[in-house]
């Protein structure tokens, strides 16, 4: 059957001869793909709370990997896990052509201890840790590798597609698994674009890479009694110092910069001078200039603190240092991005309504190379990310899912 919002484009709306919506969309393979999200719903449902179900912290992937590759298997595709420990997951439709990536991170902020951590609600809610970043997009990488057959798309296909199940991009994973992908993988020649599938939301088109970039500050003393040795330089003293600096450094405002301390430990009691006091701090941007202007100012302040708890102190710290953790680069939109170009077209056919934003996602890693890329959602409605109660709503993930294929289906047949 026929989807009713792709069977024709809407009135006013320009298809233009480059995507041609009207056309694809009643092609009856391409509606035979259409048809399947919402006939598969109860599997893509099942899919995805199973793997959630599955822990995959950062730097911490491998049995959620294991599972996935074995759920590809099952479904008759090829995959495996690459040096990084990516799943990939090549599927071949035009012979020796060029690539489509399609990724979706594995890694989760928390994990569930438990099975019944990740539950289904009586309301039809998924909850849990990572049901919706990025369960919802691991669970569209299985629905797409089950739809993109020859018998569900255009004829002339002129690309293939490799589906990719990434690491590490969250917190200090640092985009390992994107940019392993994009710079060493045996694929990573043959990569013309990327669609990244992260979160739910299908009101984002994210075409602009916001950088961060973040550090580690540790400073050491000798420690010691906080009575019998008092006088000796506090580490924790020259952290505080450093801090409250941090806190009124005045950052541009265009482009707009930030900068966040989100993690301070030092010391093992209230009665002792400590011997060390770390902090992490998170600096963002659109500028990858604005960034390292930041990154001058806190080494400088950093040293100051140290200096000013260090004089007259009857034993001085023994050093500092500020480690670099994390860094995603910035990068600005592409002139000319046919994924944007092709996810515009598409939403104004499908009466989507999505902006273009700027966001830190593992589209980072391609679109500092310069390369076509783009993160979107992949249907439904989730929030709570990076909580316990993280949630996602199966409703109307059908949508996003055949936004998705729409768009899959025009980019590997287009000129």
């Amino acid at each position: 059957m026929a989807h009713p919002q792709a069977s024709q484009a809407r009135p006013g709306v320009t298809t233009g001869p480059v995507f041609g919506w009207a056309d694809l969309a009643a092609d009856p393979a391409v509606q035979a793909g259409l048809a399947f999200f919402s006939r598969e719903k109860r599997w893509i449902n099942e899919q995805h709370l199973e793997v959630c179900r599955i822990p995959a912290p950062t730097f911490r992937e491998q049995q959620r990997a294991d599972y996935l590759v074995t759920a590809f298997r099952e479904i008759g595709r090829l995959a495996r896990i690459d040096e990084a420990g990516n799943v990939v997951v090549p599927i071949t439709l035009a012979g020796d052509a060029p690539l489509l990536a399609v990724t979706a991170h594995m890694d989760t902020v928390l994990e569930p201890r438990k099975k019944d951590d990740v539950r289904l609600r009586p309301d039809g809610m998924f909850e849990g840790p990572g049901v919706t970043d990025n369960g919802s997009g691991l669970a569209a990488l299985l629905a797409l590798a089950r739809v993109l057959d020859p018998a569900r798309l255009p004829p002339n296909l002129r690309r293939n597609v490799l589906l990719v199940a990434n690491v590490a991009e969250e917190g200090e994973g640092n985009l390992h698994g994107m940019n392993y992908l994009c710079r060493h993988s045996p694929f990573h020649s043959t990569i013309e674009g990327y669609v990244v599938l992260d979160g739910a939301s299908t009101g984002h088109i994210t075409a602009e890479a916001l950088g961060s970039r973040r550090f580690e500050i540790v400073i050491e003393g000798s420690g010691g009694h906080s009575w019998n040795d008092f006088g000796r330089a506090n580490p924790v003293h020259a952290l505080g110092r450093a801090v409250a600096a941090l806190a009124d450094i005045q950052l541009p405002q265009s482009p707009r910069t930030t900068l966040s301390v989100g993690v301070i430990e030092g010391g093992s009691g209230v009665n002792s001078i400590a011997p060390a006091a770390r902090a992490k701090v998170d600096i963002r941007s659109r500028s990858n200039a604005a960034m390292q202007t930041v990154v001058d100012t806190m080494q400088r302040l950093v040293t100051r603190a140290v200096e000013v708890e260090n004089r007259g102190a009857t034993d001085r710290l023994s050093g500092y240092k500020i480690r670099e953790i994390g860094f995603r680069p910035a990068a600005a939109a592409i002139e000319s991005n046919p994924l944007v170009e092709c996810l515009q077209s598409i939403d104004a056919f499908l009466g989507i309504q999505s902006r273009l934003d700027c966001a830190s996602t593992d589209a980072n890693a391609p679109l500092s190379l310069g390369r076509p890329a783009v993160a979107i959602g992949a249907g439904g409605r989730g929030g709570g990310a990076h909580s316990p109660l993280e949630w996602f709503s199966p409703e109307g993930r059908e949508l996003g899912l055949q936004r998705i294929f729409l768009a899959i289906a025009s980019l590997i047949s287009r000129p």
